[in-house]
Order: structure tokens, then sequence, then C-alpha cells
């Protein structure tokens, strides 16, 4: 079998919601890698840098955009105006499921930046110690991508087994 016809029998194993859950997850996977491997690669001067940091959330919400237009643009060149149709109530449920893993963890994630503000602010314990600019925001925007990430998981979980009343 070659590759073109196993990828052929692939899309047709999965349904296009699930096609469209697993972009949307792999373009939330590749902008996070993407924040990520930027921080860690940079320099002390650069996480110090207001213009720095400015550009980096520039590229990072560009990119979002840039790639979810391309596999919205993508799945309606394949789809049959799949796109179109309403949501049934099964995939209603699902999506409210992944909404509330995603607001859990939004609001985590502004706890703790708010808390991690105060710490700074107040030059508690090791903020002083380690001394990462902007790390409050750092923190916000972190939570928000694996919030991304989490509610795309949960509805491609959610689906596949079918477990939608918790």
């Amino acid at each position: 079998m070659t590759r073109s016809e196993q990828l052929k029998e692939l899309l047709q194993s999965i349904s296009f919601r699930e096609l469209t859950l697993s972009i949307d997850l792999l373009v939330s996977v590749y902008i996070s890698f993407f924040y990520v491997d930027s921080l860690i690669n940079a320099t002390t001067e650069q996480l110090a840098s207001v213009s720095w940091l400015s550009g980096l959330l520039l590229q990072v919400l560009t990119y979002s955009v840039v790639l979810m237009v391309l596999s919205y643009l993508l799945l309606a060149f394949i789809s049959d105006n799949e796109l179109k149709q309403p949501l049934d109530v099964r995939e209603k449920q699902i999506n409210l499921i992944g909404y509330k893993y995603k607001a859990v963890i939004l609001q985590v994630g502004i706890c703790i930046a708010i808390f991690q503000y105060q710490i700074e602010a107040n030059g508690w314990g090791p903020a002083i110690e380690y001394n990462i600019p902007y790390l409050p925001m750092h923190v916000m925007v972190g939570a928000f991508l694996i919030a991304e990430i989490t509610n795309y998981i949960a509805q491609l979980y959610k689906g596949r087994t079918g477990d939608i009343y918790e």
C-alpha cells in the first residue's frame, strides 16, 4: 500500500469533525512550540526587552491567524460544505466539555499570574532569585496555549470514546 493510499484510507476512517480538531490541535502545538522555543533560545537582554517581547507576541499572533485561516481554507476545499453545517447535539456537548477544561486552565493560569505578580511586586521568595522579566505575562500566554491544546485533546478524546456525559 502506498503512502497516498494510506493517507486516503486514514482520511476516510475519521470524521470531518475529527479532522478539523486534529488540524487545529497541530496548529496549536506548533504555535506553543514556537513560543517556548523562542523563550528558551532568548538571551537575558532579549527577555528584558519590551520590544523583543512585543515582536514575539506579534509573531505568535500572526502565525496563529495565518495558520488557522490556511487550515480553514484547506478544510473548506476538501469538504462537501460540511463547514457550513451546524453542529449536532452530540458535537455541541463535546464542545462544552472541551470549553469546561479550557476555562478551568485559564482561571488557574490567571490566578497563578496574579500571585506571581504580587510576589514580584513585594520581593518575596524566588522571584528575586530567578528574576525572569514579565513572568506573569508568560504564565498567562502559557495558560492560554495549554488551554487551547487541552480543549482540542478533550474534544478529540470525548468524540472518539463517546463518553460525553460526565
